[in-house]
């Protein structure tokens, strides 16, 4: 029987690793190699996995089964075996693995992310990897040896979690209730309301806050915690309660956990537990504007091919000026957002050794993840919806998997915290941690080295006017009130500079960059004298992604 999945995705078959042009320029401006298995999973996103994902979307979503055949307690989280097989297949391409092993970094896993980008079920392998990262930096020796090689297991590796979300608190983790008591071999949890626990009942254990009893009230006195999903003797640590009911994400399961004098370990140390579990959920922050930015290109691609394809009063749609505007338009944003979240990738990677309370390098990396997850989160949304749009009525139909694509990168400006909750992370680190100093030193290094010496010194003004400006709001006491407009016109600056220093780069694809860069410049900064005929001689930074399908076809 014939596979015809093809003529509902026309992108099948591409390889969103090695013929994404401006991926491959992007890395290569940040100094990354990848090897076999990126190029093998960027086809297998493509020809296997983005199909078995719109069919589990639909038709087979993760399923609790609290009881046994014989009435015991087992809460048994039932995938479906194509899902089963979907994570398996991840696995072997060393998404985990090869961090905890150490024969790749953490920046890896974060490619990989852009790759895989499904919200759902790339929310298993971002949730597994931090925990991975918990273990391998903060546990104590034993619990290290215990546990942390279960995660690289060739046959059958270990999925982790973060239950830190209460209902009564939500981002504010100082307000969570759940208490721990210590004793000779570790320490007891107890709390009735994890209330957005991911990955629940395919975790084989979980990164979990908790107040250890007598300590200080208010998010200083929050400690992190492992927790195994089994006790010693082999019984259920926790209960799940139930699993909710989503617009999109579906692949991962997220439900509510109770505890109930569960088995935990330590992480780090008590007085630096908040510390720990924001270093933590920085890797989830990372994830999610990377796969943001994934899912994006996904769907643009599509979107792309379709509107080569489609003809409309006398000619393809891609040939209406307005249409090829709009495209253009969204390729220089969307490029724009993935050097953002790949600067804040390779920021944190470098950071990682860093200890509670943090050097100059691991504040910097805050404030990337922050400026990255609200760019690419409002980019990916936009793109998204504007995706289907190209496609008429047809990509409102839930029978295409475009439709799937924007439920899916919805999630991203709200999950590990929303746009707001990130605006107030940038203003803490830029008034308490005085991150601006070491961005606004990289900025300068970058726009000193570009060859074009009007461009640099118009940057370089723009930069000094920006954070003249932010510091002139910051005095005024405003800086709440203005921060989110703040957090966006500097992950502007940032991703101008980014797109214009790959440009100057020799790599294959920066040529893209060149004009996609100008094309980003006049619409946040400068408008271009003649901008129509800027945009529509830019039209080479999306025929890459028609060249590419073409090509995947013969």
């Amino acid at each position: 029987m014939k596979n015809r999945f093809s003529e509902l995705f026309h992108s099948k078959g591409v390889n969103y690793y090695s013929d994404d042009l401006p991926l491959q320029a992007a890395l290569a401006f940040f100094g990354f190699e990848g090897d076999s298995d990126l190029s093998g999973l960027g086809r297998f996103v493509s020809e296997e996995f983005i199909e078995a994902l719109d069919y589990i979307d639909h038709y087979g979503k993760p399923v609790l089964k609290p009881w046994s055949l014989t009435g015991e307690r087992i809460d048994y989280v039932r995938l479906s075996p194509e899902h089963r097989y979907i994570l398996d297949r991840l696995q072997r391409f060393g998404l985990i693995s090869k961090m905890v092993n150490g024969s790749e970094s953490l920046f890896y896993h974060f490619v990989t992310g852009y790759v895989v980008s499904d919200s759902g079920i790339f929310c298993t392998f971002t949730l597994t990897a931090q925990t991975a990262y918990a273990l391998q930096k903060y546990a104590d020796e034993g619990t290290r040896r215990s546990f942390l090689p279960k995660f690289s297991d060739p046959e059958e590796p270990w999925y982790g979690a973060t239950f830190y979300t209460e209902i009564q608190g939500g981002s504010d983790l100082g307000a969570n209730k759940t208490v721990a008591r210590e004793r000779d071999d570790g320490f007891l949890i107890s709390g009735p309301d994890k209330y957005f626990a991911s990955n629940a009942g395919i975790a084989d254990g979980a990164v979990v806050t908790a107040r250890i009893e007598g300590s200080k009230d208010g998010a200083k006195g929050i400690s992190t915690f492992f927790v195994p999903a089994l006790r010693r003797d082999g019984s259920r640590n926790y209960t799940i309660r139930r699993l909710k009911d989503k617009l999109g994400t579906v692949a991962v399961p997220t439900g509510e956990v109770e505890f109930d004098d569960a088995e935990a370990f330590l992480l780090g140390s008590r007085e630096y537990g908040i510390y720990v579990a924001m270093e933590i959920l920085s890797i989830s922050r990372i994830d999610d504007a990377i796969a943001a930015v994934g899912i994006a290109r996904k769907a643009f691609w599509e979107a792309c091919i379709y509107s080569t394809e489609r003809y409309a009063f006398g000619k393809r749609i891609s040939d209406h000026e307005l249409l090829a505007r709009d495209m253009v338009e969204m390729e220089a944003e969307l490029e724009a957002a993935m050097v953002v979240s790949l600067m804040a990738a390779r920021e944190f990677d470098r950071a990682s050794g860093s200890m509670p309370p943090y050097d100059e390098r691991y504040n910097l990396s805050r404030l990337l993840a922050s400026l990255a997850k609200n760019v690419a989160a409002e980019t990916s949304a936009m793109v998204t919806r504007y995706s289907m749009e190209i496609a008429g009525g047809i990509g409102f139909l839930e029978e295409f998997p475009m439709a799937k694509f924007h439920r899916d990168s919805i999630v991203t400006s709200i999950w590990e915290g929303t746009s707001n909750i990130q605006a107030l992370e940038m203003l803490e680190t830029i008034v308490r941690k005085r991150a601006d100093i070491s961005l606004i030193k990289r900025m300068k290094e970058l726009i000193a080295s570009l060859k074009d010496r009007a461009l640099a010194s118009d940057l370089e003004k723009e930069t000094t006017l920006l954070f003249e400006r932010i510091g002139r709001v910051l005095k005024s006491g405003e800086g709440e009130f203005h921060s989110k407009t703040i957090l966006m016109e500097i992950g502007e600056l940032v991703a101008t500079v980014l797109m214009f220093s790959i440009a100057d780069r020799s790599a294959p694809g920066s040529e893209i960059f060149r004009s996609s860069a100008k094309v980003y410049y006049a619409r946040h900064f400068r408008m271009a004298e003649d901008y129509r005929k800027l945009v529509l001689g830019s039209g080479s930074i999306i025929s890459w992604m028609s060249d590419a399908a073409a090509s995947a076809k013969k």
